[in-house]
């Protein structure tokens, strides 16, 4: 069953780890090595909407990579369990083996927010050279119950578009995505991002009622041992990779200039 076209530009690429199949969404720009990479998470295990930052990146003269995890972007068997940690991981994985000597920002949004911010504590035991984006982190303390999420959940979305979304990535995650959901509503990311030891920023929508500005300042604030911490609101709401993805790929140019 096939999904929607990513288009021409996208480079589809099969990596084998710890027993399974990572399937990745690659754009380049200059296509040297050298040249910076951006590693993108997609909320829920979504990729389709994250593909106008990466191309945003693109333009702006740095590769751009999307992790399929846990992979409901094709019919190949699932690389790893649907859980933030589970993908953090194996995102961890992905990066150490696959960019070795390149400079590198790990950008991930909502959950995978949640599961970057995995992926970067594992990764700095071993490096140090790369910087860390999170994009409409989930969730805000008042809000690790499903009804209260409900409740705000109209809000998050109000200045999203129907288009970001390929269906087949949500029929094939079905169960899975519910599972994402779960494990990140039992996540505390304001206590584990204080071990960060890298550069990060935090960044939302103006509009995304899932991140409301005292969440954005508290895990900013708890980011106390990384060597810098930035905090940007930017426009639209939850998915404003989809809806205003130059604003996002300028901040994941400047995050990469601190790395």
């Amino acid at each position: 069953m096939l999904g929607r076209d990513v288009g021409p530009d996208v480079r589809i690429q099969f990596t084998s780890l710890q027993g399974g199949v990572v399937r990745s969404l690659a754009l380049r720009g200059h296509g040297s090595r050298t040249t910076p990479l951006v590693v993108i998470l997609p909320g829920l295990g979504l990729p389709f909407y994250t593909m106008p930052t990466a191309r945003a990146l693109v333009a702006r003269g740095l590769d751009a990579t999307v992790l399929d995890l846990p992979g409901f972007g094709s019919n190949l068997p699932r690389v790893t369990r649907p859980t933030i940690h589970a993908a953090g991981m194996i995102a961890a994985r992905w990066v150490e083996t696959q960019t070795v000597g390149r400079p590198v920002v790990v950008l991930g949004h909502s959950t995978a927010g949640q599961a970057a911010l995995t992926a970067a504590l594992a990764l700095s035991a071993r490096r140090r050279d790369f910087s860390l984006v999170l994009a409409g982190t989930t969730f805000a303390p008042e809000q690790r119950r499903l009804h209260r999420l409900a409740r705000a959940t109209p809000f998050a979305y109000r200045h999203d578009r129907l288009d970001q979304i390929d269906p087949m990535e949500v029929y094939r995650g079905r169960t899975g995505i519910v599972a994402m959901l779960h494990s990140g509503l039992r996540d505390a990311p304001e206590e584990r991002i204080a071990h960060l030891p890298v550069p990060v920023t935090v960044t939302a929508g103006v509009l995304d009622a899932f991140v409301p500005e005292h969440w954005l300042d508290q895990l900013a604030q708890s980011a106390r041992t990384a060597p810098t911490v930035r905090t940007s609101q930017l426009g639209g709401s939850h998915n404003n990779l989809f809806t205003h993805p130059d604003e996002l790929a300028d901040l994941g140019r400047v995050e990469w200039v601190e790395c």
